[in-house]
């Protein structure tokens, strides 16, 4: 068998398009085209009129022409002509042709409200309070990023390896200043339940030189495309990657969300390419724009972060709420990491707890850990709920018993329920999977002087 980054399972492109339509209740441009060729008009402009303020020009178009036929909507030759020009303005040359037949018809007094409505959703109005002012050839705006000292070994999985089934993951995991990689997320696999935990265990087994401000390591994110492959099947099934890239890109400069989409994984995921995350923020902007709700969390994080684009918190919320209230999972488990980060609002914890007890409904493995590690060791007895924690932790252990935190979890939550020799016993594992990872074992220590004196821990377990 071989793995590597440089190549890529032939069923990307289909597991990309359904995490794109997973979501009905969501506004996405195929599902509008869909509802309007049924016509599904009521539901056709709703989603049409939700991308159009995004900035799509083709759903743009599309509002403009259901104005003028009163699909929808009222008639509003007003209106149609304001939607028609602004996809003019944003590339769509039928946007143009429709602006122009519909302009003599109109009186001065409709040609001003035509460009109220146009002002409101020019693009340098959707630049100051929506999208992101794209960096040059960097990474972060504040930061030089983490860079890959030693890659963790990446096993085949036995399962897989018998029944010759072959794949790729997209984990994003954190690079703390100590270099040792923290809270692997798979967001993205193919196929599903296959390769999960050899990609979160060949990460954190990775070596990073850190991410530095002023030269001060930092906690910093990072990603990487892994891709999975039998020998026995012949290199056709995978194409050069050189040409699958090329291939990929003229789908996403065709218009395709969910090429779009694997474009910006592939520039943001592997190093092969040697590109920066600016270069993926468009891709990924073109897809939010869309409908996409997995490119919504990746725009709403980046922008948070500063990743590839400035910093701006204010349009960072707004993708990532617009993701998480359609029920994107990594968005609502972004959202509650970004309260847990601001300190500033008294109801930021229980603002948390709901993104990601919504997000573990749904079966999100990292909702359901960074929940459990919040619910093991809160500082706050009314946040504190260690039976709960051991339950999800219980959940989790297939996945991530190799991974020192769940054990810190049961720990904290045995200590916190007075069972001390439980306690130790679970910390004395975490120390030991730590060690074989090279964490800083102090604090680890420290908790387990702790619950050896019988006494309990509370705090962040996920501060490092």
């Amino acid at each position: 068998m071989h793995f590597t980054g440089t190549k890529f399972f032939a069923a990307a492109s289909f597991a990309i398009a359904l995490m794109l339509i997973a979501y009905p209740a969501s506004a996405d441009l195929h599902s509008a085209h869909v509802a309007y060729s049924k016509h599904d008009f009521d539901s056709a402009f709703k989603q049409f009129k939700e991308l159009a303020e995004l900035g799509q020009p083709q759903a743009q178009y599309a509002l403009a022409v259901m104005y003028v036929r009163g699909e929808g909507v009222d008639t509003s030759m007003t209106y149609g002509h304001a939607w028609a020009s602004l996809a003019a303005q944003n590339g769509e040359p039928k946007g143009a042709a429709l602006a122009a037949d519909l302009e003599p018809r109109l009186t001065p007094t409709s040609l001003r409200l035509s460009a109220e409505t146009q002002a409101q959703f020019s693009q340098a109005s959707l630049d100051k309070r929506l999208l992101p002012i794209i960096l040059k050839g960097r990474d972060f705006q504040d930061r030089d990023p983490p860079r890959l000292s030693k890659a963790g070994v990446l096993y085949y999985p036995r399962i897989a390896e018998e029944k010759g089934v072959q794949g790729e993951a997209y984990v994003e995991f954190i690079v703390p200043p100590d270099g040792h990689p923290r809270i692997p997320r798979i967001v993205y696999a193919v196929p599903f339940g296959y390769f999960e935990a050899s990609v979160r265990d060949s990460a954190m087994r990775s070596v990073f030189l850190p991410a530095r401000i002023n030269g001060v390591p930092v906690s910093s994110p990072f990603s990487i495309f892994y891709n999975f492959k039998v020998n026995s099947v012949s290199i056709k099934d995978y194409g050069d990657l050189e040409q699958r890239v090329a291939k990929t890109k003229l789908q996403a400069e065709a218009g395709d969300p969910s090429a779009q989409v694997l474009y910006g994984m592939m520039i943001a995921g592997l190093p092969q390419l040697n590109q920066t995350r600016d270069r993926a923020v468009p891709w990924f902007l073109k897809a939010a724009q869309a409908g996409a709700l997995y490119a919504q969390y990746q725009i709403g994080t980046d922008l948070l972060l500063g990743r590839g684009c400035q910093c701006d918190s204010t349009k960072g919320e707004i993708w990532l709420e617009k993701a998480a209230q359609a029920d994107e999972p990594n968005a609502q488990v972004s959202l509650a990491e970004y309260l847990l980060r601001d300190k500033s609002k008294s109801d930021s914890v229980a603002g948390a707890i709901v993104w990601l007890e919504r997000a573990a409904k749904s079966g999100n493995a990292s909702a359901k850990f960074l929940l459990a590690a919040m619910l093991a060791a809160n500082s706050s007895a009314e946040v504190r709920n260690p039976t709960r924690a051991l339950a999800l932790a219980e959940e989790l252990e297939h996945e991530y018993k190799e991974d020192p935190i769940l054990w810190e979890i049961r720990a904290a939550a045995s200590a916190s329920r007075m069972d001390y020799r439980a306690a130790v016993k679970a910390e004395s594992r975490a120390i030991s999977q730590a060690a074989s990872l090279g964490w800083n074992l102090a604090p680890l220590q420290a908790r387990q002087a702790l619950y050896a004196s019988q006494k309990s821990w509370s705090g962040n377990l996920l501060d490092f």
